[in-house]
């Protein structure tokens, strides 16, 4: 029984209708992600996910490089959005691990290969629970540090709460211009 060259192509049809629908709906809501994070939300937080390609390469000189593909979200092309995280990674000196960056391209989302959108697509799930933990953990940590610098301020005999606004600290005749400090005016 031969095999029909017709029915694999019959098959591939099919195949690639799916990715190209597959494709476009990633397209969508990656789209949808970057519009929501960017103008909606404007968290203000960036975040890379685990590589989903490396390359091993050479350089000009003949030193061994990693190329390392990321999905990342943060500043590329002039704004924070999705975009693909290309590093250049070569040896440490004395470590057999690739742990020095000496390039980085950032690739907006919309605007990379499609081979480079379907793998990376993969890894937008993994990338929003990071940004999600990075700013909770950054919400906290303000909060803390607002937390100690309060008492600071209290243990100085200073209110961070008052209504007053800060006024220019002087020397009784004038503004001490090389001071440039600020002082809340106190109750009395």
């Amino acid at each position: 029984m031969a095999h029909e060259p017709s029915a694999d192509l019959d098959s591939l049809s099919v195949i690639v209708s799916q990715l190209n629908g597959a494709l476009s709906e990633a397209s969508g809501i990656v789209q949808d992600v970057d519009r929501y994070l960017a103008e909606e939300f404007d968290i203000g937080v960036w975040a890379i996910s685990r590589p989903f390609d490396s390359q091993r390469g050479t350089g000009e000189d003949g030193r061994e490089l990693l190329i390392s593909s990321h999905l990342a979200y943060g500043k590329a092309a002039g704004r924070s959005r999705l975009h693909i995280l290309a590093a250049t990674l070569e040896r440490g000196d004395g470590s057999d691990q690739f742990t020095q960056i000496i390039s980085e391209e950032r690739i907006p989302w919309p605007l990379c290969p499609r081979e480079i959108k379907l793998h990376s697509f993969a890894m937008l799930p993994e990338l929003l629970g990071t940004l999600a933990s990075k700013a909770e953990e950054i919400a906290a940590q303000t909060s803390r540090t607002s937390e100690t610098v309060r008492q600071l301020l209290e243990t100085m005999g200073r209110h961070s709460h008052g209504a007053t606004e800060p006024a220019l600290a002087t020397n009784g005749v004038g503004a001490d211009l090389d001071a440039g400090l600020f002082r809340r005016s106190r109750s009395r």
